[in-house]
């Protein structure tokens, strides 16, 4: 283990990621030698186990989100409840929820940038005119707590944006303009903090930004 601490408990979720697909999975027992998990499940899909292979898996909790390996050393079955034992995970890295992991991507979204002299609290808030007309951009990067994007009409911090991300499941969020800036060929630069968010929309974000690391992991092997 790296010299970042991690205290699993028993009932813990975490999320056990395998070829792009996020599995829900908890922590049914931890000792000094090993950590016994339920069968990792997405929808109805289940885990594929290799012992001797290594998972990788994410831990979050209130203030941060850890990211682990593990080895898989096998299976057990308790009380006609089939089990993964995994070895002590090894810390990978540890973010704090309110930095996010950031994810440079180049991805076609779509915009509209909502009246600057109007506030929005919440997308049933914003008119259906704002739907129905939004302009095509690019993101620059995306975290779970916001997204840059390129877009060609200027305005100001503060100011409401609606934005359409593919995730590759397509959503709208509501976001707010945190800074602004002007490049060369006369396109803006808008650092976008999400709002109002709900945490199932983060989580997706967050699911699709750990998938497209992955990828980008295997192209450096």
């Amino acid at each position: 283990m790296t010299g970042l601490d991690l205290k699993l408990n028993v009932n813990q979720k975490i999320e056990v990621l395998q070829d792009g697909v996020a599995y829900k999975s908890k922590v049914q027992d931890t000792n000094e030698n090993y950590i016994l998990i339920d069968i990792p499940l997405s929808g109805n899909r289940y885990f594929i186990t290799h012992p001797g292979s290594t998972i990788e898996f994410f831990v979050p909790t209130e203030k941060d989100v850890t990211k682990c390996r593990s080895i898989i050393l096998g299976k057990r079955r308790e009380n006609n409840v089939e089990m993964i034992v995994l070895s002590l995970p090894e810390v990978i890295e540890k973010v704090q929820r309110r930095e996010y992991f950031r994810l440079p991507i180049t991805m076609e979204i779509k915009y509209s940038l909502l009246p600057e002299d109007k506030r929005y609290f919440d997308l049933r808030d914003v008119p259906p005119t704002y739907y129905k007309q939004m302009n095509k951009g690019l993101s620059v990067d995306i975290s779970g707590g916001g997204i840059k994007i390129i877009s060609k009409e200027k305005t100001t911090p503060g100011a409401n944006v609606l934005l359409l991300v593919p995730l590759p499941q397509e959503v709208m969020i509501l976001a707010s303009v945190i800074r602004i800036e002007e490049l060369d060929n006369k396109t803006f630069r808008l650092a976008l903090r999400f709002d109002n968010i709900d945490e199932k929309t983060r989580d997706n974000i967050i699911r699709f930004i750990f998938s497209k690391m992955r990828e980008q992991l295997k192209l450096l092997k």
